[in-house]
């Protein structure tokens, strides 16, 4: 999540306001492909979804009137969301998109234009490699990711460096996407995928374990919640593995093997309780060390855990970014805790909802 804080206004007094008696509005402005606002459009409706899970994270559909001064090849649409503060107005970005060719329809008189937006993980999806791509041994994994993020023409982006280097040279066969490749060198020392945050920057950052992580924000149904009632509570244990193997086989490495293992006779999924073992083992097509292949084998069978999932809605709320971390006390299904948030979406109207879907891994 990013800091609210603006115009004098610290965080709390802002999440008071959004919390309270809040007034709230959403414009669209117009930018060039250089993200330099040139104008502003109208939209008579928009929502705005993010899914962590996806390889192009932040997707917008919006339907505006027929205006021939945009250029749909070029342009971008940022969607903000503005708060009331007194006789001041706060405005916060929900992000910076792409725009597809849109479909236009007549109705009552009037032509309305019905656009998909994609967000800048879009670049990197359709820019591709027309020749052999090689990353040569010794370069640091994040440098090699900042010279990709260069030629495809991206320059605002941000990541806590690394100073781990490659072992080997990499190569990428002609037409692997630009993001692939990225995707691929953060995996090896265990950064989360890129994603586009709500300002247009390009962002990773290592991989932090559920458990240990810091929260963002709070959700309590209390008096003063934003939180709406008719949420859902899921509980999938059905093929969840109790063993997981990672392996990096390369001739011009040594052999590295990892190995993580439910044994806990208190867990109802364990290789003690179940009698059985189910395994989820595949090879990686590199990784900088043992340490690193250690860490995402722990970050898998974090990920492989079951998971306690929650699906509610609240008002509007302008800070959510990709995976945040969140604590929730949802009474009517006595569920609470830290969750992940997977995914999110919001309607940009008054009185419009945003949906969060989110999970905990949960000992059973």
């Amino acid at each position: 999540m990013y800091n609210l804080a603006q115009a004098g206004f610290t965080e709390a007094q802002v999440m008071a306001a959004l919390r309270t008696n809040r007034t709230v509005s959403y414009g669209y402005e117009l930018l060039d492909k250089n993200d330099n606002t040139i104008g502003e459009i109208q939209a008579s409706s928009c929502r705005i979804y993010n899914n962590a899970e996806a390889d192009i994270q932040r997707t917008i559909q919006l339907v505006t009137q027929n205006d021939s001064e945009i250029d749909y090849a070029s342009d971008r649409i940022r969607p903000y969301m503005r708060l009331k503060m007194g006789d001041t107005f706060l405005q916060y970005p929900l992000g910076i998109f792409l725009m597809s060719s849109p479909t236009r329809k007549e109705q009552s008189g009037s032509v309305q234009r019905t656009i998909d937006g994609y967000d800048k993980m879009q670049i990197l999806s359709d820019d591709k490699f027309t020749s052999r791509y090689a990353v040569a041994a010794n370069t640091t994994y994040t440098g090699a990711v900042a010279t990709i993020l260069q030629s495809a023409g991206i320059t605002k982006y941000t990541f806590e460096q690394s100073d781990k280097e490659t072992q080997t040279v990499l190569e990428w066969a002609v037409g692997t996407s630009k993001l692939q490749a990225c995707n691929d060198l953060l995996q090896a020392i265990n950064y989360v995928p890129l994603y586009a945050d709500a300002h247009g920057f390009i962002r990773s950052n290592p991989y932090i374990l559920p458990e240990v992580r810091g929260t963002d924000a709070s959700y309590i149904t209390d008096k003063e919640s934003v939180v709406l009632y008719g949420g859902e509570e899921e509980l999938d244990i059905f093929g969840a593995p109790n063993k997981i193997v990672r392996y990096l086989e390369n001739t011009e490495r040594q052999y590295l093997e990892s190995t993580a293992t439910n044994t806990d006779p208190n867990s109802k999924l364990s290789t003690v309780s179940r009698g059985r073992t189910i395994v989820d083992v595949a090879s990686v097509s590199d990784i900088a060390d043992q340490a690193s292949l250690d860490a995402y084998v722990a970050r898998i069978m974090a990920e492989k855990k079951v998971y306690q999932k929650l699906i509610f809605d609240s008002l509007n709320m302008p800070n959510h970014e990709n995976n945040d971390c969140l604590y929730l006390d949802y009474g009517p299904l006595g569920a609470s805790g830290r969750f992940i948030e997977t995914a999110w979406e919001m309607d940009l109207a008054i009185g419009g909802k945003m949906r969060h879907v989110c999970r905990k891994a949960v000992s059973i």
